[in-house]
């Protein structure tokens, strides 16, 4: 197997395995409970508040770093759009982290919306749309 092909591989199986340790949280400062999905599939890598502070995301540094939802400084200059297809189609469909799988097949355009949502509400300083 290539190098990357197992590091994919080794990074989703530890998610998978890490999923389970987290809750269902409201992040801090924020009145938008994370979703169910963004717990079962986000949480192990980005953290139950999307500060990507956890055991994964620790194990992952030394061949990525995980981002972290709160740095409104990054965060809000990335449109839905970015965001929604980094969710669905992966990290590096953005030139972003290959490691970040996409999830598209397994959550529905309303589950999309509802992890954007949070990851939006985490943000700080607040994520204020464009008009």
């Amino acid at each position: 197997m290539r190098r990357p092909t197992v590091r994919i591989i080794l990074s989703a199986a530890l998610a998978v395995i890490c999923a389970g340790a987290w809750t269902t949280a409201f992040a801090a400062g924020s009145a938008v409970k994370a979703p169910e999905k963004y717990t079962t599939l986000c949480a192990s890598c980005h953290g139950p508040k999307g500060d990507g502070n956890t055991p994964t995301a620790e194990g992952l540094k030394a061949m990525v770093k995980v981002r972290d939802f709160t740095k409104g400084d990054y965060m809000n200059a990335r449109t839905d759009a970015q965001l929604t297809k980094v969710i669905k189609e992966g990290g590096a469909s953005s030139g972003m982290n290959a490691l970040m799988i996409a999830f598209g097949s397994q959550l529905s355009d309303k589950e999309v919306k509802d992890i954007l949502v949070f990851i939006r509400s985490v943000a700080k300083p607040p994520y204020k749309p464009k008009k």
